[in-house]
């Protein structure tokens, strides 16, 4: 067994794809690459997941962030997602390092979704988006007990499709630059004034408000 002063860290794999065909063997294979890592990896399969207990004995070139790496790496064609959570204090810590690898895993796959081809990192690797994942966990809560004018548009309009929330989400996301969002929503720049001017007309969201600005931010995220 592992000893309870031991530094240790987790690595988390879960298959790309958010439901796996019957029968894949993605995670049976990263599973036998994980144990083979070092004798002392204790591997453990979660349903669709895949949580690697790993002492931290060696050089940072055979640490947690390099077992994320080849976990992703082996099985590139079949899509895994690593995540490598910080060393731990002993067994009390693993906990934390579990939670902090999965949420790594999350911004990962946030990111394969927008297109980009990084399939393992630790918390450095994904930089600021671990604190914004944390801050939008937090913030769900409070935005899900609210109400008020962007609460009513983002309902009304999510039911009805999404479109606003989607245009303001581009236009936020351009520094309010009118051109680039319409560019990225293929629709013509009059049109996306027209649907800012209606947020502000029929719903009362003024995004020349900083306040108002900050708390779409927070509702076109946490409802993506």
């Amino acid at each position: 067994g592992l000893s309870p002063d031991a530094a240790c860290a987790v690595v988390v794999a879960e298959p790309l794809a958010s439901a796996p065909a019957p029968g894949d063997r993605t995670l049976d294979v990263a599973a036998l690459q994980a144990a083979t890592y070092r004798p002392s990896v204790r591997v453990l399969r979660d349903g669709d997941r895949l949580l690697v207990l790993l002492p931290v004995d060696a050089g940072p070139d055979r640490g947690a962030a390099a077992l994320a790496r080849e976990l992703a790496g082996q099985a590139q064609d079949a899509g895994v997602l690593a995540g490598a959570g910080p060393v731990a204090a002993g067994a009390a810590g693993v906990r934390e390092s579990c939670e902090e690898a999965l949420l790594v895993v999350r911004v990962l796959r946030e990111r394969a979704a927008a297109g980009d081809a990084r399939r393992s990192a630790d918390a450095a690797g994904v930089g600021p988006s671990l604190d914004v994942a944390r801050v939008l966990d937090a913030a769900r809560p409070v935005w899900e007990a609210g109400r008020g004018p962007v609460h009513e548009l983002v309902r009304t309009d999510l039911a009805a499709g999404g479109e606003l929330v989607r245009s303001l989400a581009a236009y936020l996301d351009a520094s309010g630059d009118v051109a680039r969002a319409a560019e990225r929503l293929v629709v013509h720049p009059n049109t996306l004034r027209y649907r800012l001017r209606r947020a502000r007309e029929r719903f009362g969201v003024d995004l020349d408000d900083p306040d108002t600005r900050l708390l779409v931010t927070l509702a076109v995220r946490l409802s993506g």
